[in-house]
């Protein structure tokens, strides 16, 4: 998206929720004017929500660091733990690790560290999944080892500011998988939603492909496009534990955390 469709954007969001969360299914430090748009960000109050893989983080962490409308900075570990390169692993902690210990020292933004590389829902940590926890122990100086052992911790606080999330590997909801049910609850249009770089609006960030298009922000207004009557019935049905779309009946990722 561009910097001018940002902030058209952020001017037809006024006076419609505080936070910006920066991800759907991308890489944000990957955009070439992302000092830019965090401060689109600041100038139209909004609190911001950063997810990253982290990988770039030595390039961008100070961009993140000096902006004080940066709330969290979620960083998906995951992502990069599947290498076989030991050293290259190890540098990729110390960068984000190094970003995260100077913003605990300095700033107000929390941290969340994510491990959602878990086999399944017992989300038991072992092998490099528990070094991985041990080496963050070790680098933030933390009192004590990092110990998962809920299955339905979400937000584990390991430090002031700082917590580390888990989850077991999800696939992202398509109209190819089957059915997963017709009945449930979302935060979509309730809490949330996703607005993709075309400017088209989604019920919620897991649809990353527009399959459920309610309308573009970019030619329309926000108020407009969230009380159409396609938007009412999808809001309706999950007030209701309905999911009236299909792509919503063939997602998992709502169960998460229930």
């Amino acid at each position: 998206m561009s910097v001018k469709d940002f902030e058209k954007v952020m001017q037809r969001l006024e006076g419609h929720g505080d936070n910006v969360y920066l991800h759907i299914k991308g890489e944000p430090l990957l955009h070439p004017n992302f000092e830019e748009i965090l401060a689109l960000c600041k100038a139209y109050n909004k609190k911001i929500h950063i997810t990253t893989n982290g990988t770039l983080l030595d390039r961008r962490g100070e961009v993140i660091l000096k902006n004080s409308a940066v709330r969290l900075l979620s960083i998906s570990l995951q992502s990069f733990e599947a290498t076989d390169d030991e050293e290259a692993y190890i540098r990729y902690l110390d960068k984000v690790l190094s970003v995260v210990k100077k913003g605990l020292e300095e700033t107000d933004i929390l941290f969340g560290l994510r491990l959602w590389n878990f086999e399944d829902a017992t989300l038991v940590a072992k092998g490099k999944t528990q070094r991985t926890l041990d080496y963050i122990e070790s680098y933030l100086g933390l009192s004590g080892p990092i110990t998962i052992t809920d299955p339905k911790t979400n937000g584990l606080k390991l430090a002031h500011k700082v917590y580390i999330s888990k989850g077991y590997e999800f696939d992202w909801p398509s109209m190819s998988h089957d059915l997963v049910a017709k009945e449930g609850t979302c935060y979509g249009l309730r809490r949330q939603i996703g607005i993709l770089s075309t400017g088209e609006v989604v019920p919620c960030c897991l649809d990353a492909e527009g399959v459920i298009t309610l309308g573009n922000i970019l030619e329309s207004d926000f108020e407009a496009i969230v009380m159409s009557p396609q938007s009412v019935r999808i809001r309706t049905g999950f007030e209701n534990n309905r999911l009236v779309e299909p792509l919503c009946q063939r997602c998992d990722y709502r169960e998460r955390f229930v």
